[in-house]
């Protein structure tokens, strides 16, 4: 099987999303059968699930003035602040046996290894084949993605979110975001709410961000972001069917890279 790891490092929200996007086109192009990719954002960023409108989850202006960035992901979910954190990405062929079948058997499978890496750092964690909702519904508009936990998401014994994630299917090929937190770091997210936000949601979300977010740093504060990505290599490349090939995130810069880069820019 060819199956490649690319840590790239901290980069803006378009570029990140635009590498994905790229990942994913090669994917369905059968250059690779399962991508592993871990990285950081500079800015930070906050990224909106791909049916959102945007404009009824954060201040995209003000966002922007500030120095942040905002972009859409092509997974599902909802709005999700990025600073503190390694991000990952799983880009796999959709028949994969790593990710195949209905959603909740593929997010099933794929929290799998991510609880095994944890607990390799002595982190332990817990998953729930059911959603839960601390404010709102999934559609209910400015309500970011920590304040409620997903089908198999990992959390902490004592109902705390640790990883928030969400996956896409297009033409064959299957995307899974998710965002490991080191540090919480998700009430920035509060600031840049739409001005008709009341107030009274807003403490709502900003009690659930406080009480209902754990952080790896909890655990162990020494930890660092190559420890986890380390660790996820190990686990996923058991799921993968053979060891995850470190690629160089240059082998893909290009004029196709760009071209995706400008357009989720313009897609937002």
């Amino acid at each position: 099987m060819k199956t490649v790891h690319f840590a790239t490092g901290r980069h803006t929200g378009r570029w990140n999303m635009a590498f994905d996007r790229l990942l994913m086109e090669l994917v369905r192009e059968n250059r690779w059968d399962f991508v592993l990719r871990t990285y950081g954002w500079d800015p930070p960023c906050v990224s909106i699930g791909k049916l959102q409108n945007i404009r009824r989850e954060v201040d995209s202006e003000r966002l922007l003035a500030d120095g942040y960035g905002v972009v859409r992901r092509p997974t599902g979910g909802r709005a999700v602040w990025h600073e503190t954190e390694l991000t990952y990405s799983i880009v796999a062929a959709s028949g994969h046996p790593a990710v195949s079948g209905s959603i909740s058997e593929a997010l099933k499978k794929t929290a799998a290894p991510m609880v095994k890496a944890m607990n390799s750092l002595g982190i332990e964690v817990s998953v729930s084949p059911t959603e839960k909702h601390r404010a709102g519904g999934p559609r209910t508009a400015s309500n970011p993605c920590f304040t409620s936990h997903g089908k198999w998401e990992v959390g902490t014994p004592d109902g705390r979110k640790l990883v928030g994630s969400a996956q896409a299917r297009s033409r064959g090929v299957f995307l899974e975001h998710g965002s490991i937190l080191f540090e919480n770091d998700q009430l920035k997210i509060l600031d840049y709410l739409p001005e008709e936000t009341p107030s009274g949601l807003k403490e709502l979300l900003r009690h659930h961000l406080t009480e209902g977010i754990a952080c790896v740093h909890e655990f162990n504060p020494d930890l660092e972001i190559h420890d986890m990505e380390n660790a996820l290599h190990e686990s996923f490349s058991e799921i993968a069917g053979s060891d995850l090939e470190y690629l160089p995130v240059e082998q893909l810069e290009g004029e196709r890279l760009k071209e995706l880069e400008y357009e989720c820019g313009n897609d937002i």
